[in-house]
């Protein structure tokens, strides 16, 4: 079934950001290369927009989950489509840890790696440093996903209440406000990005990338492997075009691969994708949750660096090993979503978790962290709104729910 384009903010603004976010990642690193004393500075800029810019998001996907489940709850066949999102999340997250596994045993990133410590700039920040049995850490690290329990339980009550309606016209207006606010934050994303590299470039240069470039070419392999693989048959299984796809969001990618995290375009995906004729319900539903539960890139990161880590210490491990490496990975990637860093973050608790693994030199991976969040990030973008997309096409004959052209 074919839609008319719409006109949206995504179109039209990002179309000429393309251009702004080139000239931006240009001159990061050339202030990174060649004045690296100001560009250290500059990463508190990126950093703190990128914490202002989440807490705006988290209220957003909070109400973006209210609103999915009580609009859901309309719909007739509501219970097939959450089964087949648990499903398919739950496939397809468990195929990408095997996949990274598979990637790392193969390609043995740690083995016979040369690295000599001294010359890696091992220091780690210390909001990386965690304690186990920290309450506050704890909560830190699945915040997230306490926010996305308590909208849940939230959306279920209020679905329940006869107030359902005026509720929902608030949570329009509130989602309204917050996605204006969002968007204006977006015009300055060039001064943003050109922070981010240039800080990249001074601390984590080349130099560093070289000897750990195996690890991230590891990712990287697993990630389009992944996308244009995996998520190609399954695309091609319901008769959904990919490539088509894709190019149809490419400037939300761009925004994503720049900004080096997921969440900056999911105000706009949702815009771009029900402009194309995806049902409004169904995104609300599965798009948010997807950013918690459907973190592909996430399993991805986590998987091959905890076999680089295995092989770069010789540690012996057997299938049962394997397999609770498995079932932690599928737990604290879940953990994965917020500010660039989170991935990392839950590659430390993966680690904490497992036990068998040290921490020792845990800093020569965020040497290069950088390097293979951008990777991380476009993974779980594309992968969330694939599948929305898919989910959203398979109850296609729900008519009454596609919004018209």
């Amino acid at each position: 079934m074919n839609f008319l384009p719409q006109k949206t903010f995504t179109g039209k603004y990002l179309k000429n950001l393309t251009l702004y976010v080139f000239t931006a990642i240009v001159g990061g690193v050339l202030a990174g290369h060649y004045a690296p004393g100001e560009s250290i500075k500059l990463g508190v800029v990126s950093r703190y927009f990128f914490m202002i810019l989440e807490a705006f998001i988290l209220p957003v996907i909070f109400m973006a989950i209210i609103y999915g489940i009580c609009q859901l709850s309309e719909i007739k066949n509501a219970r097939n489509i959450v089964w087949q999102t648990i499903l398919y999340f739950l496939t397809v997250g468990s195929i990408a840890i095997i996949l990274g596994i598979v990637f790392g045993s193969i390609m043995q990133p740690g083995s016979d790696t040369g690295i000599d410590i001294s010359y890696i700039n091992t220091t780690l920040p210390k909001n990386f440093e965690i304690e186990n049995g920290d309450l506050s850490t704890l909560l830190y690290l699945n915040r997230h996903g306490i926010f996305l329990l308590i909208s849940i339980l939230t959306g279920i009550i209020m679905n329940l209440s006869s107030k359902k309606e005026k509720f929902l016209n608030l949570l329009e207006r509130g989602t309204s406000i917050f996605y204006t606010v969002i968007k204006y934050l977006y015009f300055i994303l060039p001064l943003i990005i050109f922070c981010n590299i240039a800080y990249g470039i001074a601390v984590y240069g080349i130099n560093t990338l070289l000897p750990l470039s195996k690890v991230v070419a590891t990712v990287y392999l697993a990630d389009i492997v992944f996308i244009f693989g995996i998520l190609g048959l399954i695309s091609y299984g319901f008769g959904f075009n990919l490539w088509t796809f894709l190019l149809g969001i490419k400037e939300e990618i761009i925004l994503v691969i720049t900004t080096s995290s997921s969440k900056t375009a999911f105000p706009l995906i949702f815009e771009k994708m029900e402009s194309e004729g995806y049902s409004r319900k169904i995104l609300r539903f599965i798009i948010p949750l997807g950013y918690n539960f459907n973190l592909a890139g996430a399993c991805i990161y986590i998987s091959v660096t905890c076999c680089f880590l295995i092989q770069f210490y010789n540690i012996s491990l057997g299938f049962n090993d394997y397999l609770w490496l498995f079932i932690i990975i599928s737990v604290t990637s879940k953990t994965a979503s917020g500010v660039p860093g989170s991935g990392f973050l839950a590659l430390i608790f993966t680690l904490n978790r497992f036990g068998k693994i040290p921490l020792t030199d845990i800093a020569l991976l965020y040497s290069v962290d950088r390097f293979m969040n951008e990777a991380r990030s476009v993974t779980n973008f594309i992968g969330i709104a694939v599948s929305g997309a898919i989910i959203s096409k398979i109850n296609q004959h729900q008519k009454d729910e596609i919004p018209s052209a």
